[in-house]
């Protein structure tokens, strides 16, 4: 097998300040791309924080000039960057993952599984988009998408080689989670990578510990708190893990 490397950003949002987000974006970006990794995966509404209230407001729609950085940064780089942000869809604001990959695709996934408040906010997505990458094929899921089964199953009868995550979790929710996480890895011989936030975002004070999980459910590497880079490397069917700490700017 082909050697890929992929990696989760456990970054910080800004409530509500768009722009400021997207250029600590880059940031982690430019870091990632020192690496040579070829996916790159933020939090889930990476781009506003888990701001509920701010939704409406905040929702962008697929061709935002401010999204423009990202695909400039995919190509730059060849690198496949996946941002979290609401997603203005006809009428309706969806709850999203939108991929940036090096041939100026974009490919929106919408959260299935509304948590809560979310449903009074957000129409639940009802499709899987699978894309592949330098030959692998990924699937995502958002927050608490992934405690559903069928959409794991799924994600790997399609062929997913990665079920990519982002989510934000607490300390209260995060051992719950990642044994969601490490069973479909295992059961379902996929390898599965979690993006959570490093700082608190929404009222919710986030436990950071990305992690990434081998396709034999085996955990090769989790992080710790604060901003980091959480990379895992593969080399033929060997997985590697590296975990990268950096300067974290005021919150405010």
């Amino acid at each position: 097998m082909s050697s890929w490397t992929i990696a989760a950003a456990q970054s910080g949002s800004r409530p509500g300040d768009i722009d400021w987000n997207i250029q600590h974006h880059i940031e982690f970006i430019h870091q990632a791309a020192a690496r040579d990794v070829d996916l790159l995966m933020f939090p889930e509404l990476s781009l506003t924080g888990y701001e509920l209230p701010l939704m409406a407001e905040l929702a962008l729609s697929l061709d935002d000039l401010r999204l423009q950085t990202f695909a400039i940064a995919a190509q730059q780089h060849q690198m496949g960057i996946s941002v979290g942000l609401p997603l203005k869809a006809e009428d309706n604001v969806r709850l999203s993952a939108l991929t940036f990959l090096p041939d100026g695709t974009r490919i929106a996934y919408s959260k299935r599984n509304l948590y809560g408040p979310e449903k009074d906010i957000f129409t639940a997505g009802s499709t899987l988009p699978m894309f592949g990458y330098q030959h692998h094929q990924v699937a995502l899921a958002i927050c608490a998408d992934i405690s559903v089964e069928a959409y794991a199953r799924d994600a790997a009868q399609r062929g997913a080689d990665l079920y990519a995550t982002s989510v934000l979790v607490s300390e209260q929710g995060y051992e719950a989670d990642c044994s969601y996480l490490a069973r479909w890895s295992r059961d379902y011989q996929m390898a599965v990578m979690m993006a959570n936030h490093a700082w608190p975002t929404g009222g919710y004070l986030c436990a950071g510990k990305s992690a990434f999980w081998d396709p034999n459910g085996r955990q090769v590497i989790r992080g710790g708190e604060g901003e980091q880079l959480i990379i895992a490397r593969r080399d033929g069917n060997h997985w590697q893990g590296e975990m990268l700490s950096l300067p974290c700017p005021s919150v405010i």
